[in-house]
């Protein structure tokens, strides 16, 4: 299951009346409601938060739409946006010791019924962009310790762990002439992202240690046809370092220590660093990753007792590293771990009240019982592709010509409107036909989905659609009734925008490729979404999540002049995933014709009904009996081998993994699944691929159990309510491995 926000919609809307439309979290009162009533759009947001150990607690706002004071105080003003829609707010918590708490509050502005002010139209000018010939592609790199290394913990035994190098310098050379082409550090997860490189073969140096020497790391390909698949890397150590020191900190609760947040621009850590008795510095002082993990190696003396400092917030503490009965051998690392006695702190209450006083919108709370409450972190889902910032958004739209720059920050200049976009691509003048349904895609990202289409050239496809909030139930009076407050456009979230075009100066200016886009409920151009109540996902990460990006890895560039070319791919409609309403014209029936039309205009751009892309052969499997109706026992040729294996792909890949999957490419033939069965062989093997993403309990903590990477999906999938739910997950152990998600080795996830 999904936020609850995301489920009901009656309870979204500005109530200006009684304590009846209080939701969960009280009565408001009759107080005047802010410290500056100026207006309808006021309101006073307010947050009650504890800490356990006494420590003293920071604030920040922000907010997705209007103006909201980011004041360091449990109480601030909200301005709400003229115009309609559904928007968010975000408190962040801290109390100065490593612990951070998050909670999110709705409001909709449909009841002030005050209208968004006009825009000036913009006309598209996309920036100057490399040729993909000469950029080559983004590289993503992921730096690891050279080996598993053993965590033991009295409470839960002893396990092997991946660690990932943060803080690791890097430096990129052209192979053999040794000319340098980047040089930088991993980030917090011990990855970075080069920029676009030339066709070639690269050296890739690095370090164990930051301020370390730089040794040899492995090579590197760049070229048009290279995948964005995460390079792994593994330094050696150098021959002289004698010591391995490795660990995990945490929190008392469990959590980690710090943060990692782009929509606050907040990003905090545990840092250790190795010194001498008397306190002088061995190492730099390192950030432990953000699963809470450290690696340093160093040469020191042989049987000279050392320190590591430990530092989460304003706590320290230091600890003791002693040589063994041989003193510091390579062969033998050494662990050392730390708890601090400090815990986050906890959110009871999320308020806001209109200028009257009354109560307005809910708080984002998880449902209680769902599979995805035991993997936290804003980005476990939509995100393993990688996350944005909000420059890389801005940078993205620049380079599609959606926004003329970008400050420092990120901030837009000159930026589209969706009706600047939409008349762009000829919708609603007539000229094409448009193909549209409504449905709610319930096993994606349970929205509600007005989606639309044309075709205005062979080289020029576009769609657009308009999410609301979908059903928490699923009674058909719920879908009815959330399917019709879509169509009168309440409480919408925002409209997705996708074109297929070309656009100067990107791979010769003629081949169209798949670009998208963001528009805000007033129509306005915005750089981040919240489609499943983990919080704010910049563009364009948050769509290439399952749209794939063959040519992107990690993050688009925040620099330079990038290509906007991202290897990504339309998504086929697939009808037996999604619920429709019992309405006159909206019934699947009603719009069989119009989902084949769109099918059909998502092959275009696959090359047509005669490729053999794998989502062109799904769509072609979908409707090879001819007709409009889509077939939902669909199941492609290798997995009819056996009946068992028919019935597992319909209830698994069918509704939770093969329309992302096929995006990804046919390439990608270790995620086509589709035409790939023999994946699914030996899966209770740890090394196997499949098994690591969806299971997970491995020592590859960056991959475990990250599939489904949509949190509904997941939630849907794993559901112990659902009617035939111990059969499936018996099939799922038969074919997975597993029928629900491992927890990480020895600690918990971050």
């Amino acid at each position: 299951m999904i936020m609850k926000l995301i489920f009901d919609m009656r309870k979204l809307q500005l109530s200006f009346g009684a304590c009846a439309l209080v939701l969960a979290v009280g009565c408001g009162g009759g107080s005047g409601g802010n410290d500056r009533d100026s207006g309808p759009q006021q309101t006073t947001l307010s947050v009650a938060a504890s800490d356990a150990d006494g420590d003293t607690l920071s604030y920040q706002w922000r907010a997705t739409a209007g103006t909201i004071d980011n004041r360091n105080a449990a109480t601030t003003v909200w301005t709400l946006p003229a115009g309609p829609g559904l928007h968010f707010a975000y408190v962040l918590v801290s109390d100065g010791r490593g612990g951070y708490s998050e909670r999110q509050y709705a409001v909709s502005t449909d009841a002030l019924k005050i209208n968004a002010p006009a825009r000036t139209a913009v006309t598209y000018a996309p920036a100057p962009a490399p040729k993909v010939a000469d950029a080559g592609v983004v590289r993503r790199l992921r730096f690891k310790a050279p080996t598993e290394l053993l965590f033991a913990d009295a409470g839960a035994g002893a396990g092997n762990r991946i660690v990932y190098l943060s803080d690791t310098p890097v430096s990129v050379a052209v192979k053999d002439t040794g000319s340098v082409v980047f040089s930088g550090t991993t980030d917090a997860a011990g990855e970075l992202n080069l920029p676009n490189l030339k066709n070639g073969t690269y050296t890739v140096n690095c370090a164990t240690t930051s301020g370390g020497p730089l040794g040899f790391c492995g090579d590197l390909t760049a070229s048009d046809s290279t995948s964005s698949s995460v390079v792994p890397l593994a330094p050696s150590v150098g021959a002289g370092s004698n010591l391995r020191l490795y660990g995990h900190v945490a929190l008392a609760d469990g959590g980690a220590c710090g943060t990692r947040n782009d929509y606050f621009g907040t990003h905090a850590s545990a840092t250790v660093q190795l010194q001498q008795a008397d306190g002088q510095a061995v190492t730099p002082a390192r950030r432990v990753n953000r699963f809470g993990d450290y690696f340093i190696d160093a040469a020191v003396a042989n049987n000279t007792p050392l320190k590591l400092r430990i530092q989460c917030g304003s706590d320290v503490h230091v600890a003791d590293v002693l040589p063994g009965a041989g003193g510091f051998l390579s062969a033998s690392p050494l662990e050392v771990s730390h708890g601090t006695a400090n815990r986050r702190p906890t959110i009871t209450r999320m308020i806001a009240n209109g200028p009257d006083g009354n109560v307005r919108g809910r708080e984002v709370l998880a449902v209680a019982g769902a599979i995805s409450n035991t993997m936290p972190g804003f980005d476990r889902f939509l995100a393993y592709k990688g996350t944005d910032t909000a420059l890389s958004a801005c940078m993205y739209y620049r380079a599609i010509g959606a926004v003329s720059g970008c400050d420092t920050q990120g901030g837009m200049e000159n930026p589209i409107t969706f009706d600047d976009w939409k008349k762009r691509h000829l919708f609603g003048t007539g000229k094409n036909p448009e193909p549209a349904a409504t449905y709610v895609n319930e096993r994606d990202l349970n929205l509600v989905r007005r989606m639309f289409a044309t075709k205005v050239s062979d080289t020029q496809v576009a769609f657009y659609v308009c999410n609301n909030p979908g059903p928490e139930g699923r009674t058909q009076a719920e879908v009815n009734e959330v399917i019709n407050f879509g169509l009168a456009s309440e409480r919408r979230v925002a409209c997705v925008a996708m074109e297929w075009s070309s656009a100067p100066g990107v791979d010769g200016g003629n081949t169209p490729f798949t670009k998208f886009l963001t528009f805000g409920p007033d129509g306005s151009l915005i750089p981040s979404v919240n489609l499943d109540g983990r919080g704010e996902k910049y563009m364009p990460g948050a769509c290439i999540a399952c749209h794939g990006g063959s040519k992107i890895g990690g993050r688009f560039p925040e620099r330079g002049n990038p290509s906007p070319l991202l290897g990504s791919r339309f998504l086929g409609f697939d009808t037996g995933n999604f619920l429709f309403s019992t309405g006159a014209g909206l019934t699947e029936v009603d719009q069989s014709k119009a989902l084949r039309d769109l099918n059909k205009l998502v092959q275009h751009t696959e090359g047509g009904s005669g490729s053999s892309t794998a989502t062109a052969n799904l769509i072609n499997g979908w409707y090879a009996s001819g007709g409009n109706q889509l077939d939902k026992a669909y199941v492609p040729t290798p997995w009819q081998a056996s009946a068992d294996k028919a019935l597992f792909y319909r209830e698994v890949i069918g509704t939770s993994c093969r329309t992302c999957h096929s995006a990804l490419g046919s390439a990608e033939s270790r995620f086509d699944w589709d035409s790939h069965p023999e994946l699914f062989v030996g899966l209770t093997d740890p090394n196997n691929t499949a098994y690591r993403h969806v299971c997970g309990g491995t020592p590859e903590l960056a991959i475990n159990s990250s599939m489904p990477n949509a949190l509904a999906s997941l939630d849907r999938l794993l559901d112990s309510s659902a009617p035939n739910s111990i059969a499936l997950r018996n099939r799922m152990k038969t074919y997975l491995g597993c029928s629900a998600p491992a927890e990480d080795p020895v600690y918990p996830r971050r």
